[in-house]
This record gives structure tokens, C-alpha cells and sequence, in this order.
């Protein structure tokens, strides 16, 4: 971690784990205050999103994503929640991790069936159009490296639970086993998540109206998380 003056050079620095202590980290912003005899003042930088959606077609799907780390707590999964000021409130699952991801219209249509949908009626999206959703369904970890994840196991079947006016309401459910290490080196952790969601088309059009995917009571070695993906109109 470190302190850099507005012209970038730096001017004090505490290893990540020393700066989890919270006294150590409180010292050494303290130190600097005190050498620089700074007062309080504005922030300079607005507070801003910062990550915002991609630039997409108007027939592009385009997925917003968020991990994070929670408790489970009876049949709920609770965020887990940091403490401002409290040593060890503060890990890699404290915060929500989000993506985007864009299908165009051809991808996106391969999560659809390819016969006329009728109530009750299920199918299996495309299993390699699936896996490009899945390999994000991870907690927050040092590793993003997408390349370094292997899915062992992946079902997805959809079932449809109306047909009004051309357009189609479905449930997806579906599991997820996933080699996932958390460094860069392999490990023994491994990602085991329940899927559960709703996909709504335009039939005739084969145009995706809507998309939700969620884990439920999903795994990360000893940890336990929650991811959502959904679309954005």
C-alpha cells in the first residue's frame, strides 16, 4: 500500500498485511498528516462507478455481474458485511466484485431452444455459450486469469412456465463444478454452485427480453458466496 504525492512519487508504504491492521495503517496515514501538516479538507476525486457497462449494439445482450463473499443463515445467504475501522473486518470477500459481459445477437441466440417452446416444456441452452457466463461464477480472489479456470461439471436445462403473446417465461436451473485457484498456482479449491434463474424471448424474433442466472448456497473451498448476472435493458 502506498502514499504517493500528486506529482506520483511515493512517500510512505505499509505491506498489505501490515495495512489490515488497522493501528498500523491509522499510524502511518497519521505520520503523513503530520509531516505534510495537512488540514481537511473536500476530496479531490468525485466518488464515481467505477465500472461502468461496455459500449454494446442494440441487439447485443449485455450481462452485469456481481461476486461476493456471504454467511448462510438458515435458508438465506447474508452478505458479508466489513466494519470500517476493525482489524480483520476487511478481506478479499468484504466487497462485491462485479464484470460486464456482451453476446451478440447470433451468441446470445444459442441460449435459446431450437424448436417452437410450449408450456412445460424444457431444453438444454448451449452448453459453450453457458460456460462463457459460468467462468465468472467465482468469489473475489487474487487469480482473474479466466484462462485458468476448468469446469469439471455444468448442466443447465430450461423450463417453460408460460407462453403469452409470443413472448416466453422460463426457469433455468442448473450446477456448476469449476477448478478456480485463488493465487496464480494451482491449488485444491473448487467452485460448487446450484444455478437458478429466468430467461423471458421474444419467440418470433429469437431476441433475448430478459436473463437472470444466481447461484444458491454455492461453494469455494471452505468459503461460501453468491454471484447474479443479469441483463440491463
Amino acid at each position: 500500500m502506498y502514499i504517493v504525492s500528486s506529482d506520483g512519487h511515493p512517500i510512505d508504504s505499509q505491506h498489505v498485511a501490515t495495512a489490515t491492521n488497522v493501528d498500523k495503517l491509522i499510524a502511518m496515514l497519521q505520520r503523513t498528516v503530520d509531516r505534510l501538516k495537512l488540514k481537511a479538507g473536500k476530496p479531490l476525486v468525485t466518488p464515481a462507478k467505477q465500472a461502468s457497462a461496455p459500449e454494446a449494439g442494440a441487439d447485443d445482450l449485455v450481462l452485469h455481474l456481481i461476486a461476493r463473499n456471504v454467511r448462510r443463515q438458515g435458508d438465506q445467504d447474508v452478505p458479508h458485511r466489513p466494519k470500517l475501522g476493525e482489524t480483520r473486518s476487511g478481506n478479499w470477500g468484504a466487497y462485491p466484485a462485479e464484470d460486464w459481459i456482451v453476446l451478440k445477437k447470433e451468441e446470445s441466440k444459442k441460449l435459446l431452444p431450437v424448436s417452437a417452446a410450449k408450456p412445460g416444456g424444457t431444453w438444454e441452452p448451449d452448453p459453450e455459450t453457458a460456460a462463457r457466463l459460468l467462468k465468472y461464477f467465482y468469489p473475489s480472489t487474487e487469480n482473474n486469469d479466466l484462462r485458468t479456470n476448468r469446469i469439471d461439471r455444468q448442466t443447465l436445462r430450461a423450463t417453460v412456465l408460460s407462453v403469452k403473446d409470443g413472448v416466453v417465461r422460463a426457469r433455468l436451473d442448473g450446477f456448476l463444478k469449476m477448478k478456480h485457484p485463488f493465487y496464480h498456482k494451482d491449488d485444491g479449491n473448487f467452485v460448487e454452485a446450484p444455478l437458478v434463474g429466468l430467461i423471458e424471448f421474444d419467440a418470433k424474433h429469437s431476441r433475448i427480453r430478459s436473463f437472470q442466472l444466481a447461484t444458491d448456497g454455492a461453494t469455494y473451498g471452505r468459503m461460501t458466496f453468491g454471484v447474479v448476472v443479469a441483463s440491463q435493458k
